[in-house]
């Protein structure tokens, strides 16, 4: 079987500062539109959010999970390529999930909540359907699995 080609391992060092830097800024931004909601004044929200350094925290984080996703463990075999194939297939059978429930919430959504509110649940849904979910969701599930893998492994020496 021909393997893949992926990044070496330092470039996880690099997506997991990408991330919890981007994390760090979107906490920031969560609490400016908590504020918003709650009528506190945010100026200086409105710059952030609807601007180039919103797009630019996306981009990063986005960054930061092809990293993660694309990029060696310490120690590549072939246990570890059984894991991430497995990962994928569990990552596909999640977003179908995650794509069913979306579709049937479509058809019932405007008669349960209204149609002056259902944009903002659309909204809120599209977070868990875009390519990075799936991105993320690959990376969560593939750490998970050689978590548990290693874990398991452990116990039985």
């Amino acid at each position: 079987m021909k393997s893949l080609k992926m990044l070496p391992h330092v470039w996880q060092k690099v997506g997991r500062t990408l991330l919890v830097l981007c994390l760090v800024v979107f906490a920031v931004f969560f609490k400016a539109v908590v504020h918003d909601l709650l009528w506190f004044d945010t100026k200086w929200y409105d710059a952030f959010g609807h601007g180039w350094a919103y797009l630019l925290v996306v981009l990063f984080f986005l960054l930061g999970i092809v990293l993660l996703a694309m990029s060696k463990e310490r120690a590549e075999d072939e246990r570890v390529t059984f894991i991430r194939h497995q990962a994928l297939i569990r990552t596909v059978i999640l977003y179908l999930v995650i794509a069913l429930i979306n579709l049937f919430l479509n058809l019932f959504i405007t008669s349960w909540i209204g149609p002056e509110k259902a944009s903002q649940v659309m909204v809120i849904k599209r977070y868990f359907t875009c390519v990075p979910a799936f991105i993320l969701y690959y990376v969560l599930i593939f750490k998970i699995s050689l978590w548990w893998d290693n874990k398991k492994t452990d116990d039985e020496e």
